[in-house]
């Protein structure tokens, strides 16, 4: 099966014009209520023994080589609340100014496969991050973020070791070493990266102590929440999606609900014909899909 190209895929994700900022959407005022009843320090864990978050402690612990940690997306699931953006927002310290979020959502009719190349009919008609209203009949939704490759050609650019895959499969970035020379955006097929151009604004009372507030100049992306899942809880995009479309595990661990998913129906990764090994990975169970 042909897959999206890189070239398309990056102009799914450069061309697409974001409406509204994620701090100033209006189009699904649910979506507070849902960020605010889920406690930011508790959760569903990974492990059914959690660590507790200490707040006191804003040093993430150290990776443990004994886990892969992965995510697992069902497109079949995901109605495109974009619930996970804002809980991404609100949990990682991400200011208004980075545009687009860490997470992008794009909608697409049914009949449109991933794993087929689409036309560039298709393409304007499908692939959206602009809509204002979800679900939509006759549309799905597929969320983007980074991929925490297991061969990330982000790492193999940067200059000064400032990204780095850590021992546990997170693709991680030291801001104090980064330079800011946007080479690991260049290389990134997925445009899972952001630079923060301005001096992020976030009032004090919504600052996250476990997450530094990243300086102007730097390099940021999804970290699956280091500073959560390598304590023993789930990443804040998967603790608060109303449908339970997304999973988080170990996938060293064969009874991990990671590990479990993806043996069932049918799993994929985008450009998998790049072998960066991507570490997220979706699910569908054929109601929206076509074959080929």
């Amino acid at each position: 099966m042909k897959q999206i190209g890189r070239r398309d895929f990056v102009k799914y994700s450069t061309g697409s014009v974001a409406l509204i900022l994620l701090g100033k959407y209006t189009a699904f005022p649910h979506v507070e209520k849902l960020i605010a009843g889920a406690p930011a320090a508790q959760g569903a864990s990974v492990k059914p023994k959690s660590v507790p978050i200490d707040y006191n402690s804003p040093d993430p612990p150290a990776a443990d080589p004994r886990h892969r940690f992965a995510m697992v997306i069902d497109v079949d699931a995901c109605v495109g609340c974009r619930t996970c953006q804002w809980g991404c927002k609100m949990e990682n310290n991400v200011p208004d100014t980075i545009s687009p979020p860490f997470i992008e959502i794009f909608q697409l009719e049914n009949g449109q496969s991933v794993t087929e190349e689409p036309s560039v009919e298709d393409l304007k008609k499908g692939a959206t991050t602009s809509y204002t209203e979800a679900p939509l009949e006759g549309h799905w939704y597929m969320p983007v973020q980074c991929m925490h490759c297991t061969n990330p050609p982000c790492v193999k650019v940067c200059p000064v070791g400032a990204t780095y895959k850590d021992k546990d499969g997170i693709v991680m970035i030291n801001y104090n070493t980064c330079i800011g020379c946007r080479f690991c955006i260049a290389a990134c097929p997925y445009s899972a990266r952001r630079f923060n151009w301005f001096k992020p604004n976030i009032p004090a009372n919504l600052v996250n102590p476990l997450v530094p507030v990243r300086p102007i100049g730097v390099t940021e992306k999804c970290t699956f929440c280091v500073h959560r899942t390598r304590r023993g809880l789930l990443p804040r995009c998967v603790e608060v999606c109303p449908p339970r479309a997304r999973r988080f595990g170990d996938l060293n661990d064969p009874e991990s609900e990671v590990s479990k998913w993806l043996g069932y129906g049918r799993s994929f990764a985008l450009l998998e014909e790049l072998n960066t090994g991507p570490n997220l990975r979706y699910v569908a169970r054929g109601k929206k899909w076509t074959t080929a």
